[in-house]
């Protein structure tokens, strides 16, 4: 499989355009199971109608769901008057998650978030496959998908993080894209946005009135509202000095970049020194 992908890595505009072989090259077995995985309660049963895209699927019930967890690219949309094009990666995304429905049928089993519905409506569920797997570490794991957790639903965060690693170590899926791959925070342009891993040297943590502040020297930040403070489980003054990478997604404010963190998964820690 990863074969597959080394055969296309220097061409993301081709990998969208051949997203049929792609989906031939993915293993639709489950990897073996991650320990890191709590059981799977409190869940109930349902059937899917359609896969939008990679983490949005519709129930026979009609019921719109984003999955919990996770993040996949974006297909093309619509924000305001401006029409967004399409994400690499984001077809075959949607494309992998409906031949796994096809394969193993529609049925599924739901487990609710702490937080039932996102601020757009959307229901919030893990969601089981037949086969006993779930369909976000299935994503996750042929590199279609990042780990991202947003409070308060956080109890696959660990096994989905662990998942995330293992894709990012095998270079599967988009963690073969430049898009991808780490940059350090000193070499960040105007044209860096949207998702991105940003390495750096913790200079100084900052206060503000509302929120707490990650700073690598004068060329990044990250934000912390203060409300957040409570999934980060070790004071972050313990991370002055080191080296850590940062994911999220890049926004530019004046002449720094910035990020917004909900939670410490977001957070890797490199070295003390």
């Amino acid at each position: 499989m990863v074969g597959c992908f080394l055969h296309f890595q220097s061409a993301v505009k081709k990998a969208l355009i051949q997203g049929a072989f792609f989906i031939a090259c993915f293993n639709l077995q489950p990897a073996a199971a991650n320990t890191a995985c709590p059981e799977f309660i409190d869940s109930k049963s349902a059937r899917i109608a359609y896969i939008h895209d990679g983490d949005t699927v519709h129930l026979s019930d009609k019921r719109k769901v984003r999955l919990i967890g996770i993040d996949t690219p974006e297909l093309a949309r619509r924000r305001g008057k401006q029409q967004l094009p399409e994400q690499a990666f984001a077809s075959i995304a949607r494309d992998f998650a409906r031949q796994l429905l096809k394969q193993q049928g529609s049925k599924v089993k739901l487990m609710p978030g702490i937080e039932a519905k996102d601020k757009y409506g959307r229901h919030l569920f893990h969601i089981q496959l037949a086969d006993g797997s779930l369909l976000q570490t299935r994503l996750i794991e042929a590199g279609l998908a990042v780990a991202f957790t947003t409070p308060p639903n956080q109890r696959f965060s660990q096994c989905y993080l662990q998942t995330e690693q293992q894709a990012r170590q095998l270079q599967q899926g988009f963690w073969t894209d430049p898009k991808y791959q780490v940059i350090e925070s000193t070499q960040l342009t105007a044209s860096h946005s949207g998702f991105g891993r940003v390495r750096g040297r913790v200079s100084h943590i900052g206060e503000s009135k509302k929120a707490w502040w990650i700073n690598f020297g004068q060329h990044f930040a990250a934000r912390i509202h203060k409300s957040d403070l409570q999934y980060f489980n070790q004071p972050l003054q313990h991370l002055i000095g080191k080296r850590v990478i940062i994911k999220g997604w890049l926004r530019r404010y004046k002449d720094k970049h910035q990020m917004s963190l909900r939670h410490a998964s977001a957070i890797e820690i490199l070295s003390t020194n």
